[in-house]
């Protein structure tokens, strides 16, 4: 799958269960792969470190998708992932 958009979607605070509840969206061609989020405590995604840690953990639990799990499988395009979460 090569990856050309990631979209943030939701991430609202229910107030409950003080949790923020979100999901990201990785969109290829006509492909989207939704990955629903759970983050235990209220969160806002307005900065910069927050939104690496919401999408690395998004990324990793993409990785676990049986269609996602093989090795190379994900792709994304040139310039997409913040250079924080890309190999040197």
């Amino acid at each position: 799958m090569y990856v050309t958009h990631i979209e943030f979607k939701g991430f609202k605070t229910c107030i409950a269960t003080q949790a923020t509840q979100g999901s990201v969206i990785l969109i290829a061609n006509e492909r989207r792969v939704v990955i629903p989020l759970t983050l235990p405590h209220r969160r806002a995604l307005d900065n910069r470190r927050q939104r690496l840690l919401v999408l690395a953990h998004a990324l990793y639990m993409a990785r676990k998708l049986p269609q996602l799990r093989r090795r190379g499988a994900l792709r994304f395009a040139p310039g997409l992932l913040p250079q924080e979460l890309t190999r040197a």
